[in-house]
């Protein structure tokens, strides 16, 4: 009896070991000090095993028996016993899956942002319903952007010229031009990348055009505000080196290209299309790299990456009539075709390996002192098995 209860307890411990097995035999690596301190963690991307290729199976047909009585015995069906996943001792997989060698990082929100730099978050205005009523003074969200009613009003979409809705921003220093906003004299603006100033009281006016009421002022300052949200991914590479890009996503919109037939029965090129307010991209002072919370890379941008342009056909020739008088009359649209307009925020760059050595990382956009990050890279998990956890 005591035989028994003292080899019970033995195995009892045996057993404990063996489940350890699966598990680091040290702790994980302590976190950074500082704001990469408060991060929220996450693993690299799994790698996916291949799916097995079926093996095939060959049927050879068995002949009927010739039987000369009508007894037939009935051949018993093969009992199919599923096989196990197969394990080690404590749980162990044989064939274990591993965490790759990449990683994607989605940027905290500004909730989760504030959170690391302990304020309190200001919610956002309710998204535009074309069915609710709005009065004077209500504020909705439309397409990423604020508008404040100027008076009663439903079903009137917000961001229309001389409409019921007036754009509005909380944000600090000059803000993208809107075709909905009054602006009154010496009021500033960005517009494609460029600080306007108003003359006199305007709307509806597009800051580029010729003879506007806005003066060109140069190129136009970083936004003192927060960054907008982004996508890293973060590579490491077999000699040690490590691949860190940031993606603020695509700003492309389309545009039509028109000629229109002018007085003289030639034709003018020109491009329709109104830039979208959500399809304005947007302007970034700074992206870092931070390992084990040191910056260990940190560049400028990350700027628009311009798609191609397109080269428009050639002018169409227009007919005149018997009087040699144009066959249409000047403004009609001779000819026309779509293009887009716009391009990719991106940036990207190259750690050594004597920068990429570090436990943790993270990336982070930065507008002065004003910082969005990524959660935190357990970067010492690039290529280990899944099971093991610390």
């Amino acid at each position: 009896m005591k035989l028994s209860l003292l080899m019970l307890c033995f195995g009892a411990v045996f057993t404990g070991q063996v489940a350890q097995a699966c598990y680091a035999p040290y702790p994980a690596p302590t976190l950074p000090a500082g704001l990469d301190g408060k991060l929220p963690t996450v693993n690299p991307d799994v790698n996916t095993p291949p799916s097995p290729s079926p093996t095939p199976v060959t049927i050879t047909p068995t002949p009927a028996p010739q039987s000369t009585t009508s007894t037939i015995t009935p051949t018993p069906l093969p009992i199919v016993t599923a096989t196990p996943t197969p394990t080690l001792p404590g749980g162990c997989p044989v064939t274990p899956t591993y965490f790759s060698n990449t990683a994607t990082l989605a940027a905290l929100n500004n909730a989760d942002t504030d959170k690391v730099y302990g304020v309190a978050s200001t919610p956002a205005p309710a998204a535009w319903s074309a069915s609710a009523i709005y009065n004077l003074g209500d504020i909705v969200s439309f397409e990423g952007v604020s508008y404040k009613a100027k008076w009663w009003t439903q079903n009137e979409m917000p961001g229309q010229a001389w409409g019921a809705w007036e754009a509005q921003s909380a944000l600090s220093g000059p803000q993208v031009w809107s075709r909905s906003k009054v602006y009154n004299a010496g009021d500033l603006v960005i517009w494609n990348d460029r600080l306007y100033q108003a003359r006199w009281w305007t709307q509806n006016n597009q800051p580029d055009q010729a003879g506007s009421p806005w003066e060109d002022k140069g190129v136009a300052p970083v936004s003192a505000n927060r960054p907008v949200q982004f996508t890293a991914k973060v590579t490491k590479q077999t000699s040690g080196e490590m691949d860190v890009s940031v993606d603020l996503g695509s700003y492309i919109y389309p545009v039509q290209y028109v000629y229109r037939a002018t007085d003289a029965c030639t034709s003018t090129l020109s491009i329709e299309g109104e830039q979208p307010a959500n399809m304005v991209p947007p302007r970034t002072e700074r992206w870092e790299i931070h390992l084990d919370g040191k910056v260990v890379a940190s560049q400028q941008g990350p700027y628009l990456m311009s798609v191609p342009a397109v080269m428009p056909p050639p002018p169409p020739i227009i007919a005149r009539n018997a009087d040699q008088s144009c066959s249409v009359a000047p403004g009609t649209v001779v000819a026309s075709f779509s293009s887009v307009k716009g391009g990719v925020v991106a940036a990207s760059t190259r750690l050594t390996s004597e920068q990429a050595k570090g436990n943790y990382l993270s990336v982070w956009l930065c507008n002065g002192d004003l910082c969005r990050p990524s959660p935190l890279l357990r970067a010492y998990k690039f290529g280990i098995p899944t099971h093991i956890q610390y």
